[in-house]
């Protein structure tokens, strides 16, 4: 090998090509991981050339790979919303969004009048679990359209400047208490205005900046519109992508995909295209997601479904004829059912090759976890919400709380796990999903999954979830060289010392974070 090459010595190299498969030493070669093994054969395949990094008994994994994560929209409320969470009153959310008016109008070029937008409240959080209201809001700003969104994202509330140009397309409830849900946000929304290119690649290069320092080398990021391909497209030509991005899309842009010649897999090891996404059901939090029983903190109310599974089954074909992998939403036990039962459909009861998905997945039944594991339907699972949505058990009861987000028996039917924070709605915090998908809570313990297990899922098992198991998710020979180097081992921590593991550094196609092309 040539000069380009460099040699990563005396390390506890954690492989993944097997659980207990460890080497000491590894060497890459441009993008690409050369050799892996004892010293003497790295050398040798490396060459005599090759640069020396001394890793000093560091512990190496593979790059983590978040599964689902709105990365681009995250960036751009970092930079326009009022972050809420944690809000545990509506006076103390009326105090942030004053706070995010202030700092807006210290901006060059600001709107006076422009929206207000703050994200991340949980009623649940508040005394007497009510949403607030559109009062409530009108007491922030009665001449500015005010909207806030919950932690969930699938409910929101609006004052009345906000609610005045759609408000005939509402439910008449919903002019009356500000509360929207569902596609209705939208309906809201829509005459704010678009967020600037500027915008756009100001949240792409600050969060995948933000990603990378964490240990994710890549990313199945949740666009909102073809706006944000288009500009991640523009970045990836100028090389200024700080990490890989897998494009999940809203459905409602196959055939316009398709029309460009694109297809699941189109693009190359930074910039691919994913799958469509389609919404089945709604949210726990606001109590849309879709149950096959009511919930047992409101009985009456079933959720809501949507899209009918003959619909759905329409859908995916529809997509897969284009080439497209499908990625479907379903929170609720009936949702899930539904999106298992019509990618089960549309697949003619034969192998899953695009490996339609399921978003979330968090509320299971016996049925839908075997013939996940039979068809390989890859779950986009998120542990982070088990503590955050402390209220799942009262939302459906004992009973069914043996089936809420029981990551372990997936994993042991054999449904193939890929790990995912979902950010926004969660914080970008690798290591807060390590420690919640190992601590859980004191009723579902059992379904805890080991560090390396979730590790797996959030390398090999992201991958396959994308269809990238060739190229990524276990440090082979011949893998792209994207790896994170810590400190100390993550297998032999506690739980609360997990929290605090931090990369000593990363590595994204063979280079440190930071570190220019060349």
């Amino acid at each position: 090998m040539d000069k380009h090459s460099t040699i990563y010595l005396n390390g506890h190299i954690h492989t993944f090509t097997r659980e207990d498969a460890l080497a000491t030493a590894f060497a890459v070669n441009n993008d690409y991981i050369i050799a892996v093994g004892p010293e003497r054969y790295v050398r040798n395949m490396a060459g005599d050339f090759a640069k020396v990094v001394d890793l000093e008994g560091a512990h190496v994994v593979p790059g983590f790979v978040d599964a689902h994560v709105h990365l681009i929209d995250y960036g751009l409320m970092l930079q326009t919303t009022a972050d809420l969470v944690g809000c545990r009153s509506v006076a103390e959310m009326r105090g942030r969004l004053r706070a995010q008016m202030k700092k807006m109008g210290s901006l060059p070029g600001s709107d006076p009048e422009g929206w207000v937008f703050g994200h991340g409240f949980d009623q649940e959080l508040f005394e007497g679990h009510a949403f607030p209201t559109r009062e409530d809001l009108d007491e922030v700003s009665r001449d500015r359209p005010v909207v806030v969104t919950r932690i969930c994202g699938h409910a929101a509330v609006a004052n009345s400047r906000a609610l005045e140009s759609c408000s005939r397309e509402l439910p008449e409830e919903s002019r009356s208490t500000g509360l929207v849900t569902e596609d209705d946000i939208s309906r809201v929304t829509a005459a704010a205005p678009e967020p600037t290119d500027a915008q756009i690649d100001t949240a792409i290069r600050l969060t995948g900046k933000m990603a990378v320092e964490l240990g994710l080398t890549g990313v199945h990021c949740l666009i909102s519109d073809l706006r944000q391909l288009d500009r991640l497209h523009e970045l990836h030509d100028r090389k200024e992508l700080p990490i890989r991005f897998h494009v999940n899309f809203p459905y409602s842009h196959v055939d316009t995909l398709a029309a460009r010649g694109l297809k699941t897999g189109s693009g190359d090891a930074w910039l691919s295209v994913g799958a469509a996404k389609i919404f089945v059901d709604g949210a726990m939090g606001p109590r849309t997601a879709a149950m096959h029983e009511p919930f047992s903190d409101d009985p009456g109310n079933t959720g809501m479904l949507l899209i009918e599974q003959p619909e759905l089954t329409d859908m995916i074909k529809h997509a897969q004829s284009h080439g497209f992998q499908t990625a479907t939403h379903a929170i609720g036990d009936r949702a899930v059912d539904v999106a298992v039962g019509a990618i089960e459909a549309a697949i003619a009861h034969q192998s899953n090759r695009l490996r339609h998905r399921i978003e979330h997945a968090s509320q299971m039944t016996q049925r839908a976890l075997v013939k996940m594991a039979h068809y390989s339907i890859p779950a986009a699972v998120q542990p982070q919400f088990v503590l955050t949505d402390f209220w799942t058990r009262e939302r459906v009861g004992e009973a069914r709380y043996r089936w809420s987000y029981p990551f372990r028996t997936m994993l042991n039917t054999g449904v193939p796990l890929a790990m995912s924070s979902d950010c926004y709605v969660e914080r970008l915090d690798p290591y807060e999903l390590l420690y919640r998908a190992w601590k859980r809570d004191e009723h579902s313990r059992n379904e805890s999954l080991t560090p390396y297990q979730t590790i797996r899922a959030y390398t090999s098992g992201s991958a396959f979830a994308g269809h990238q198991e060739h190229d990524r998710g276990t440090i082979d020979e011949g893998k792209l060289a994207d790896v994170i180097v810590f400190p100390e081992s993550p297998f032999d921590l506690s739980q609360e010392d997990i929290l605090q593991l931090r990369p000593e550094f990363v590595l994204v196609a063979g280079r440190r974070h930071g570190e220019p092309p060349g």
